[in-house]
């Protein structure tokens, strides 16, 4: 039975699969920076696991080139693709050509080494580890780290890029297990550790489209976005902004500044990198402003903000629970009640048919509603 198992080309199955995930990131993944990063990686997987299908189907020198130099290309596209998440400093020098360096170094190995092959799988090996260890790093960074990607979706963002650390790092481990094997048995065994390796692959390609399914769509379906949303984050895009710095209390004015006087929340696709853009403050500082005083992260109190309009409009409008929701910048309903119950307790629908009479005076947001706060207790 194993025996049958190898006969099956399974780098072409993990081909099938990587062509379905890189049509579904076209057609209906995330938008901005965080889709073009997807598509960038999983497209150069695509080409990679072809090539690898090719090597072990036909023994051909040209294949037999392309594979190691392709393999040597993928971690630094996967770390340029999850990288570029972060607020983009242009104040620090270019360095992207580093990466260059790895894949030379194994191309030369190859050409070079042909007696040692194993030269060259070991380099591979310690490239993908080296770099599957820097994503897993990534993963666990702060939010500043992944400042281009939607604040809903951060949380997913940091899972997809722990995934393909992991994805690295396992391919590692085979490259090692490959060149150990040819340099004891010759190679008895690599059919076996290739076939059992794409196995594990497709079960993490599997966590990798699940994931992907929790990301908001790119695009709010047609006829879903209020016309009067999109003029104003249009009119807000061309209004100039003054530079704010400061203590942690004149970061959190600032950003209420935005958040109620230009509706900022509204945005469906506002990242931590626009927010900072607003305000011409970094966005680590809004990020340990907002950690420090409130324990939460920017996502969170974003969602406050626009829990906080969607109650408004849920006591003295009619408007159909789904239209506020758009109308306050969530983009699923999934988020919305659960953000909703975080805030408030409650579900929308639950909400709206409470007959309680709400205070006119109440502070609108979260950072006025702490600012009060601390007013009343220095009283």
């Amino acid at each position: 039975m194993p025996r049958d198992m190898i006969e099956i080309p399974l780098p072409f199955v993990v081909a099938l699969f990587l062509a379905v995930l890189l049509a579904r990131l076209i057609l209906r993944g995330p938008g901005g920076q965080m889709g073009r990063a997807m598509r960038v990686f999983v497209g150069a997987c695509l080409a990679l696991v072809i090539i690898v299908g090719l090597r072990w189907q036909f023994d051909l020198l040209l294949i037999r080139v392309l594979r190691p130099v392709f393999a040597a290309m993928l971690p630094p596209i996967a770390w340029k693709c999850f990288a570029a998440l972060g607020t983009q400093d242009t104040s620090r020098p270019r360095s992207g050509w580093l990466h260059i360096i790895p894949v030379i170094a194994i191309l030369i190995g190859y050409l070079t080494c042909k007696e040692w092959p194993f030269v060259v799988d070991f380099l591979l090996m310690g490239q993908f580890a080296g770099y599957g260890l820097g994503l897993l790093f990534l993963a666990s960074r702060g939010e500043e780290r992944f400042a281009q990607a939607r604040l809903g979706d951060v949380g997913s963002a940091r899972g997809i890029v722990a995934v393909v650390g992991g994805m690295l790092i396992l391919s590692a481990v085979v490259d090692g297990l490959i060149a150990l094997d040819f340099s004891i048995t010759s190679g008895a065994n690599a059919p076996e550790i290739v076939s059992y390796a794409n196995l594990i692959v497709l079960l993490l390609l599997a966590v990798l489209m699940a994931w992907l399914g929790r990301l908001s769509p790119a695009r709010a379906i047609s006829g879903d976005t209020v016309p009067e949303t999109v003029a104003a984050m249009q009119k807000m895009d061309l209004e100039p902004d003054n530079d704010i710095g400061g203590d942690d209390d004149a970061i959190l004015s600032a950003i209420d500044a935005v958040m109620t006087g230009q509706h900022l929340y509204r945005d469906p696709d506002l990242t931590l990198d626009r927010l900072a853009r607003r305000v011409v403050i970094p966005a680590r500082q809004i990020s340990g402003a907002i950690n420090r005083r409130f324990g939460r992260n920017v996502s969170q109190i974003v969602n406050e903000y626009r829990i906080a309009e969607a109650k408004i409009l849920l006591h003295s409008t009619e408007k159909p629970v789904t239209e506020i929701m758009f109308d306050c910048g969530f983009q699923t309903k999934s988020n919305f009640n659960r953000e909703f119950g975080r805030i408030t307790g409650t579900s929308p629908r639950a909400y709206r048919a409470e007959d309680s009479d709400r205070d006119p005076g109440q502070p609108f947001g979260p950072i006025r509603k702490l600012f009060l706060a601390d007013a009343e207790s220095r009283e």
